[in-house]
């Protein structure tokens, strides 16, 4: 059976749209795959930070929250939150939001019960 090409293209599309799902926030239905992106794109040139997004949040039409970065050590991680917002059609990192959060977890693979079995 042979698949109209219009229709494989069509369902590619809805599901490259269903990366707009990475978006949360009560404006998140409101950006498009194409303000996703773009977004991405920004973050991605923003020197001293990680580019690796973990989350949007549309807390405006025009403003997002994002977080990037992750498990940094063995039993730490560091997290970058800041704002994203677009001005006269293009998005910017607000670099002055910026803030950096470092987290201790316990690593359980070393736990000293463990030790000696």
């Amino acid at each position: 059976m042979r698949v109209p090409l219009a229709l494989v293209v069509g369902l590619f599309l809805s599901a490259a749209g269903a990366r707009a799902g990475d978006v949360g926030g009560p404006y998140a239905k409101q950006l498009s795959q194409s303000d996703v992106v773009q977004i991405k794109s920004v973050v991605s040139k923003q020197p001293g930070i990680p580019h690796n997004v973990k989350r949007i949040e549309a807390v405006r039409p025009d403003k997002v929250a994002i977080q990037t970065g992750g498990r940094t050590a063995m039993d730490s991680a560091t997290y970058y939150d800041f704002n994203v917002s677009k001005h006269a059609g293009k998005w910017n990192v607000d670099v002055a939001s910026i803030q950096i959060t470092t987290e201790i977890t316990p690593n359980h693979g070393l736990d000293s019960a463990a030790i000696g079995r």
